[in-house]
């Protein structure tokens, strides 16, 4: 599970790194591929958790996850509860009887990614885009509240 990489809590800048930190060490140690439980049929087949940039603005937040040779046929983004689940599958080389791979570095199979959103993320809104083998993930801010003043009627 990935943490933004901003403050939600407002601790002292020392305790907050130490909070960090302590999270980073347990996600880590629970869920060692940053993603959730295999979903796989074959319990041996890894997931890979794709890179993650995330950019803030004004508005909201941009996330970018690298999924070279991904379609969106092969993509699958979720929204439950506080956590966005991204799972995608690319297949490797087509295999051909007699062909010999002499060398496989591209990453095949699964990925996966969980993702806990800030509460400020107006989840109705979000909006997702899959291009050039970049997912990109729109998260808008929840607006700012306004002060008004109440008007106070009285009870005669």
């Amino acid at each position: 599970m990935a943490h933004f990489p901003f403050q939600i809590r407002q601790l002292p800048s020392a305790l907050q790194d130490f909070a960090t930190e302590m999270e980073n060490i347990v996600e880590n140690v629970l869920n060692p591929n940053g993603c959730g439980p295999s979903t796989s049929d074959n319990p041996s087949e890894s997931m890979v958790a794709p890179p993650l940039d995330v950019v803030e603005d004004n508005e909201g937040y941009s996330l970018f996850l690298d999924l070279p040779g991904v379609e969106s046929e092969g993509l699958k983004v979720e929204l439950l509860e506080d956590k966005l689940h991204l799972v995608a599958s690319r297949k490797g080389n087509p295999s051909n009887d007699g062909t010999i791979v002499h060398r496989g570095e591209r990453v095949q199979g699964k990925f996966a990614r969980t993702i806990r959103l800030p509460k400020q993320v107006d989840t109705e809104r979000i909006e997702a885009e899959l291009k050039l083998g970049v997912l990109h993930i729109r998260l808008p801010k929840v607006p700012k509240s306004t002060a008004r003043q109440i008007e106070i009627r009285s009870g005669n």
